[in-house]
């Protein structure tokens, strides 16, 4: 199995990362890394800080060259053009600070911040670009796509632009739902014995995790608890490729709806919890919707989980053994899949 921890502030030196139990023997090229960075950096609806952000990082262990050993890889990402934070009683509403302060027993809202910030997501996605890339090589594709920004529902670039540019012009923030693809997994990841071994509760919990996401889905999701039992049965792709936390051999869907950004340029009223006097707390470096940076993320975080399936199942501790097993695997199913 896959296990990757994280470290790190918004505003400190480094964002850390470890993943360990990745097999040896995956090319993984610096660039090919540092392009995944770029579309989480560069996604529709970010704000201007971001230009500060180079994500230049270094793969301290786990590669020789290109190619992974199999030990564990670490991956430092630097933080650059970004002043520490100064000290603050007002938590931002809508944000992890009142309740981490409460937690850690803190006046202090920047000690929260500074790791709750969805920051940490550039290291998430680092990691996720070795399980993306393995995913690749054994003839599984991942992909994602916003399928919903605000009151649109039908999502272009040149719509997105402009629903993104009026809401910056008054200045609000915006949600939206995005979805997740996996074509190519083998059936049979994934467990049906225990809750905590279902690949759903585990796809959940990955995406749930990250920052903004508060709802989840899988296929037909939400919409199957309006469909009678008859009609659902006939539709097979409402499963979403999942079925008794199992995959079934069709395509995984997933989806997330990410709430609006709730820094806002105009303020949001908040209580000073060393005065307990109401202040306006204003953000003039928030994005303006997260949710297209939110489903590379998304990508990346399923990937992990989706690659930690895979080896369970497998059980390879390189490329070279678990290419043919994989292959052998999709034979023998697909003798029974292609018939039904």
């Amino acid at each position: 199995m896959l296990r990757y921890l994280t470290a790190g502030e918004s505003h400190g030196r480094y964002l850390t990362g470890i993943l360990e139990g990745f097999p040896a023997g995956v090319k993984v090229g610096r660039s090919y890394i540092a392009g995944q960075l770029r579309r989480r950096r560069q996604a529709p609806g970010r704000s201007a800080r971001q230009a500060l952000e180079t994500d230049a990082f270094e793969v301290a262990s786990g590669l020789s060259g290109d190619v992974t050993t199999g030990a564990p890889i670490t991956i430092l990402i630097e933080n650059k053009g970004r002043a520490l934070p100064t000290p603050s009683a007002l938590p931002r509403p809508g944000h992890a600070d009142l309740a981490g302060m409460l937690k850690y027993g803190t006046f202090n809202a920047s000690l929260i911040r500074e790791r709750a910030s969805a920051r940490e997501t550039a290291v998430r996605v680092a990691l996720g670009s070795f399980a993306l890339r393995l995913h690749e090589l054994l003839g599984i594709a991942i992909n994602s796509r916003v399928v919903s920004l605000g009151r649109l529902s039908s999502i272009t670039a040149a719509a997105a632009a402009a629903e993104i540019a009026r809401a910056r012009r008054a200045g609000d923030t915006l949600g939206g739902v995005f979805e997740i693809t996996a074509e190519g997994l083998p059936a049979g990841l994934g467990d049906f014995t225990h809750w905590d071994r279902r690949l759903g509760a585990r796809l959940g919990a990955a995406l749930m995790g990250i920052n903004g996401v508060k709802g989840f889905e899988v296929g037909g999701g939400f919409g199957l608890a309006s469909r009678g039992g008859i009609a659902a049965a006939a539709d097979p792709e409402l499963s979403g490729g999942l079925d008794g936390g199992m995959t079934n051999g069709r395509a995984l869907t997933l989806r997330c709806a990410v709430k609006p950004v709730p820094g806002l340029p105009g303020g949001a009223l908040s209580t000073d919890l060393r005065t307990f006097k109401k202040k306006l707390y204003s953000s003039k470096t928030s994005d303006t919707t997260a949710v297209f940076a939110a489903a590379v993320v998304g990508e990346h975080a399923a990937a992990l989980e989706l690659a930690s399936a895979l080896l369970e199942k497998f059980g390879s501790d390189s490329l070279t053994e678990l290419k043919p097993r994989v292959e052998e695997w999709r034979k023998k199913t697909g003798k029974i899949l292609n018939r039904l």
